[in-house]
């Protein structure tokens, strides 16, 4: 099996915020355009872009932190 670096996880960690903001972007647009157009699944949409959105940013956080730990581990 495979070790996984510091870097891996820093990789991860900034495919994940990229989802996270991608998310964001997709909310936003969502949203401006309901003004124009309503939709009344506009707000599953939403719920559904936040939960991604959050779960990304947890996912993240995490790989961030495992990664600051991969790098303690490989100093010593």
């Amino acid at each position: 099996m495979k070790t996984v670096t510091a870097r891996d996880w820093t990789r991860r960690s900034q495919l994940c915020f990229g989802v996270a903001v991608i998310c964001v972007l997709f909310l936003v647009e969502t949203a401006v355009a309901h003004r124009s157009v309503p939709h009344p699944a506009s707000p599953i949409i939403w719920g559904v872009l936040g939960l991604v959105g959050t779960g990304a940013v947890v996912a993240g956080i995490v790989c961030r932190l495992r990664a600051r730990r991969a790098g303690q581990a490989a100093r010593r």
